[in-house]
């Protein structure tokens, strides 16, 4: 009977792994990850990124996630964390990543309006 509740322990703790790195490696499926060069200081909701490189990726890309992480290029700090909404690409655009830009006034970083990623119709729009 000790033996029994062992082995059902065991294979639960196994169980418990391999769903907690299933989930761990779906949050961060890099083939929803886009890297971008900004020229000079640009605007998310709370948040103004310095000129530089970073990494915006849709945070669990297989569940429809609203949540878009960026980062850091090396990927060691996390700037931003922001819920988005659904928006589709122009019709007239092609499926090359890219990001719009709001309107802002003379002197202030321009707001990252939306992101659309590498060949994808839909993208994500930033709730300012």
């Amino acid at each position: 009977m000790f033996a029994r509740k062992i082995v059902h322990t065991l294979c639960g703790v196994v169980l418990l792994g391999v769903f907690a790195t299933s989930a761990a490696s779906a949050m961060l499926d890099t083939r929803h990850a886009t890297y971008f060069t900004f020229s000079r200081s640009v605007q998310l909701p709370g948040v103004t990124l310095p000129a530089g490189t970073y990494v915006f990726e849709v945070s669990n890309a297989g569940s429809g996630s609203s949540l878009v992480l960026v980062r850091s290029r090396d990927r060691s700090t996390v700037h931003a964390f922001k819920l988005t909404n659904a928006i589709y690409r122009p019709a007239s655009r092609n499926l090359e990543a890219a990001i719009t830009f709001g309107e802002t006034s003379a002197g202030n970083p321009p707001p990252v309006k939306a992101w659309y990623p590498e060949s994808e119709t839909a993208g994500r729009e930033f709730i300012y």
